[in-house]
């Protein structure tokens, strides 16, 4: 065998596995995004901090069987979407409080709850702590399953 065919073998052999890797990480990354975790711990949000309003005024309490937070940017592509999802599930579900929080100008607030990518979804009980978290585009149903959860019909 020629030192050149062996070089082009190796080649051909690290360019299928670069791709098989690729592919394997872009499935993983897929299968991950948007299930979410539950949060240990009873991080509570403040409502003060967010400063967020709501059909003009500004929200002081939280739902009275849930609230799902989402946090969005100017340019998320994704977030108009997850928005109407959530302001219908607000809809069908009559002790659920929808808000979002836009943190493209809001630096503090991603740094402050860790939010690397949007949109990012927050599920509180009705204490205002987080139990529930989702980073990207949530799974249809996920958030239905952590609202029944938390008693939310």
């Amino acid at each position: 065998m020629s030192p050149t065919l062996s070089y082009v073998d190796s080649t051909i052999a690290l360019s299928i596995a670069l791709i098989l890797l690729a592919t394997l990480t872009g499935i993983g990354y897929r299968f991950f995004q948007g299930r979410g975790h539950s949060v240990s711990g009873a991080q509570c949000i403040e409502l003060e901090k967010l400063n967020i309003l709501k059909n003009g005024e500004e929200v002081t309490e939280f739902g009275k069987e849930a609230t799902v937070v989402l946090f969005s940017t100017e340019y998320c592509g994704q977030c108009p979407a997850v928005r109407r999802s959530l302001s219908k599930l607000e809809y069908r579900k009559g002790g659920l409080l929808f808000i979002e929080a836009d943190i493209t100008h809001r630096i503090d607030l991603a740094a402050h709850f860790n939010i690397s990518q949007t949109p990012t979804v927050f599920v509180l009980n009705p204490a205002g702590e987080i139990r529930f978290r989702i980073g990207g585009v949530p799974k249809p149903r996920t958030i239905e399953t952590e609202l029944e959860k938390l008693g939310v019909k």
